[in-house]
């Protein structure tokens, strides 16, 4: 099973003001090299921290319309500060290591979102590619009624986004991307005064959640925004996405190790000819009826 390991801020912004700080704690918290097995998980196949929301925007897109929404966003908001993507047995191995694990310091006054990755319908995620010294760019889906209850998207959506991340994969721009499902997979991780304890999903307060992402290359947060508008959404009417500047990516094949870094790259290729596939099927799907300018 693969987990994201989300970090937050707390709804405090001086707890991501650091990106670097931000970057080792996830890594911290996760193995550096063994395979995943009962009692643990596999070292992060991405890790990444963001920029301070200051440089963030808010994109909203409902039929015929848009708003932009510059950051930084009102204090007191729960914002992701970084986060990881891992592989585990079960949810309860993953769970099990993150509380056994979770306290690297006796001051840590920290909180981590597990969340279980995949989009309900089954659209496909794509793994992982260097960045290299590219400006990188995180979209993130925020969570909304419908992906907090799973709903499954139809077919002729799943495909059309499927067409669209192999199109961009395959020229480059898009280096990463998975959905979420909802919290009620999910739980987080509270570590404070030197213990840690497990709070489980769901959760309330949807506004907070994403329900996916994409990482591509652009090289402005304009750009990055320009893209997102292209994208076509499984979820609406109406879409709410974060974008977010990558401050810092830890390199592929740092954590991982060598056979696993292999196999990722099979993983990729077959991933790649699916979603190639599903684009041949998309050609031929009706136009949703969603039509945004």
């Amino acid at each position: 099973m693969q987990f994201m390991l989300i970090r937050t801020d707390n709804g405090t912004r001086a707890a991501a003001a650091d990106p670097q700080a931000v970057l080792d704690d996830l890594l911290r918290r996760l193995p550096g090299g063994q395979a995943a097995t009962a009692d643990g998980p596999r070292a992060p196949a991405l890790a990444l921290a963001f920029a301070p929301d200051a440089d963030a925007r808010r994109l909203k897109l409902w039929p015929g319309g848009e708003a932009v929404t510059s950051g930084p966003f009102p204090a007191g908001e729960r914002l992701p500060a970084g986060f990881a993507v891992f592989e585990a047995q079960s949810r309860a191995a993953a769970l099990a290591w993150l509380q056994a694990n979770g306290v690297v310091s006796a001051k840590d006054d920290v909180t981590v979102e597990l969340r279980e990755t995949g989009c309900p319908g089954g659209c496909a995620g794509i793994p992982p590619g260097a960045a290299g010294d590219d400006t990188c760019y995180a979209i993130l889906l925020r969570s909304d009624a419908g992906t907090e209850r799973d709903a499954i998207p139809l077919q002729e959506k799943l495909d059309r986004l499927n067409a669209f991340n192999a199109i961009h994969a395959a020229a480059g721009t898009l280096l990463a991307g998975d959905g979420l499902k909802s919290t009620a997979r999910g739980a987080r991780v509270r570590v404070a005064n030197g213990g840690a304890s497990i709070i489980d999903g769901p959760f309330a307060e949807a506004k907070e959640l994403i329900a996916g992402f994409w990482m591509i290359r652009a090289p402005s947060i304009d750009a990055a925004l320009d893209w997102a508008r292209t994208l076509p959404y499984p979820t609406g009417p109406e879409v709410e996405v974060e974008v977010r500047p990558v401050a810092l990516i830890a390199p592929l094949g740092k954590h991982a190790p060598v056979d696993e870094t292999t196999a990722r790259l099979r993983e990729d290729a077959s991933v790649r000819a699916e979603q190639l596939d599903a684009a041949l099927r998309a050609e031929l799907a009706p136009q949703p009826a969603w039509d945004r300018p």
